[in-house]
């Protein structure tokens, strides 16, 4: 059987990152047992922790912790609903579900949604913390 992956992101900052890791590998089953550690290349007191779980366990166990994806060939983490915006906002406001997305632009970044619109944060790995 196939497990199926869900990847969490969780956002805190670099004074609680350890301990915010900690709180997740108690509350979350962290497949393959690692946390990888995101930083924000114009803010490194912003930090990301992305990991797998199984699909389908509720991802708001820990505060600040959504659901995201992962655009493996550029390294993009995005959300849905910052994906389509996105694509609205590219394609001169119309959201078309067969647009494609020039994912070489996003290159090493979340893309996120906020009150204003789309936001594109640059990512940095910092670390990789096996659990």
């Amino acid at each position: 059987m196939i497990l199926k992956k869900q990847l969490l992101c969780t956002f805190t900052n670099n004074l609680n990152y350890n301990d915010a890791i900690r709180e997740l590998s108690s509350k979350y089953d962290i497949l393959d047992k690692k946390v990888f550690v995101f930083v924000n290349e114009n803010n490194i007191k912003d930090v990301y922790l992305t990991f797998n779980v199984q699909k389908g366990e509720n991802y708001t166990k820990a505060k600040g912790t959504i659901s995201i994806h992962r655009k493996k060939q550029t390294n993009t983490l995005y959300t849905l609903n910052a994906m389509n915006k996105l694509i609205e906002d590219e394609n001169n406001g119309v959201f078309d579900k067969t647009y494609q997305l020039n994912w070489e632009l996003y290159q090493n970044t979340i893309i996120l949604t906020n009150e204003v619109g789309v936001k594109v944060i640059p990512l940095k790995l910092f670390s990789i913390v096996n659990i």
